[in-house]
């Protein structure tokens, strides 16, 4: 343990040892696999119980996950809620009994995944809601920014009418320290509010959030002899994702960014156990890099109402390289059409969403949103066409261009 916690030192050292076995893996995948699959995850015979793809039981999919982690904090300023924290983490995650899901392609390679990692976090919190009537400190000639006249302002992280947010956290994986991938991820967020009192009391909102991750020295984790584009990504379970109620809006939950087309193979049932036929249909695999900006106006109507008219802009990139200069699709063997359309399919851009929401303050002291994105250059992607071989031309899949949203507090 370090010394007694007290100003500018650092906070006893915690350990964590946690282990976790999850036979429920499936519920995780229903969010994420496209709405084409009608919800069905998993193979299963006429009892319901878990089939590969030739019609032989298997044992329902399991995540194993044993972790060790060791972190402390010190705090530099209680005034503006700076902290930096500092943290070791051992984490052994094993996937087994797989071939009973869909999906089974992109999981494969991350079957066995070790981290062993240092990472370290800085953040500075200024965030405060200035209003007549909070209980709170008025803020004058004190160094800090005062409120309007008549105003009290307390520190608030989830409906600010001023100040800023900062979070800045890195951290590496290393073979040498007892994993078996290794890779930096940089992500860092900032947000900023600023309340205008000559419009209303209307509150400009804005947030950048900005991801970037590598491999060194990449292995293949998939066994096809080379190193392609799946030894170059990070495992899924460190993947940026995007896309939701708090990040991309036009977006359903975390279907932003590059996608991977998965052929059904096998045979299906439906909740009635009846045998049913499933397209070709794409899947989220997440990527190496993030970026992404929101900027809102949170107009009062009344005392309990606001009106929020938005924009968000971003996605999720194969590679950090996409972000800034024009992508290079990885070889694609000859002959091979569904690894062209996955390498097609790899290809991101920004997107722009523009939209409305409205925000209802409720007994409870939070605000009750609803959010209507409208995505103004949706995602498109290729599917696989023509059984039993899919070696036609492939069809088009566009992404939904609207969403509507349900959210207890503000976005961000």
């Amino acid at each position: 343990r370090f010394a007694r916690y007290g100003e500018r030192q650092f906070a006893p050292l915690a350990l964590t040892v946690e282990y976790q076995r999850d036979s429920t893996v499936t519920r995780f995948f229903r969010s994420t696999i496209d709405r084409g699959t009608f919800g069905i995850v998993q193979r299963l015979d006429k009892d319901g119980n878990p089939i590969d793809e030739f019609g032989g039981r298997v044992n329902e999919p399991t995540i194993n996950r044993f972790t060790v982690a060791l972190e402390t904090q010190r705090v530099l300023d209680q005034k503006t809620h700076t902290i930096v924290f500092a943290r070791y983490s051992y984490e052994d995650v094993r996937l087994f009994n797989l071939q009973s899901l869909l999906i089974k392609p992109i999981l494969q390679p991350d079957r066995a995944i070790r981290l062993s990692r240092f990472g370290a976090s800085f953040v500075r919190d200024t965030r405060e809601r200035c209003e007549r009537g909070l209980i709170g400190t008025v803020r004058t000639a004190d160094g800090s920014e005062p409120g309007a006249p008549g105003e009290i302002c307390r520190y608030n992280q989830v409906d600010a009418t001023r100040g800023d947010f900062l979070s800045v956290d890195y951290a590496v994986a290393l073979r040498q320290l007892g994993g078996n991938v290794s890779f930096n991820r940089f992500q860092a967020s900032y947000r900023r509010y600023h309340k205008m009192n000559s419009l209303r009391g209307t509150v400009f909102a804005g947030n950048a959030t900005l991801g970037l991750a590598n491999l060194f020295n990449p292995r293949d984790r998939d066994g096809t002899g080379t190193i392609d584009e799946i030894d170059r990504t990070l495992p899924i379970s460190e993947r940026f994702f995007s896309g939701g109620s708090s990040t991309l809006r036009g977006f359903g939950f975390e279907e932003a960014g590059p996608r991977r087309a998965i052929i059904p193979v096998g045979v299906f049932r439906d909740q009635n156990r009846k045998i049913i036929s499933l397209n070709p249909f794409t899947v989220p695999v997440g990527g190496n890099a993030l970026a992404i900006v929101n900027l809102e106006a949170r107009i009062p109507l009344t005392r309990s109402l606001q009106a929020v008219p938005f924009y968000d802009g971003g996605n999720v990139f194969r590679r950090v390289g996409d972000l800034f200069k024009k992508r290079v699709d990885p070889p694609v063997p000859p002959g091979d059409l569904l690894a062209a359309i996955n390498a097609a399919n790899l290809r991101a851009h920004w997107t722009n969403t523009v939209g409305l929401g409205f925000r209802i303050q409720t007994p409870l002291g939070g605000a009750l949103a609803v959010d209507y994105g409208l995505l103004l250059n949706p995602l498109e992607f290729l599917i696989p066409q023509q059984a039993p071989n899919f070696d036609g031309p492939p069809a088009i899949y566009r992404v939904k261009r609207t969403q509507i949203h349900f959210r207890f507090t503000q976005t961000f």
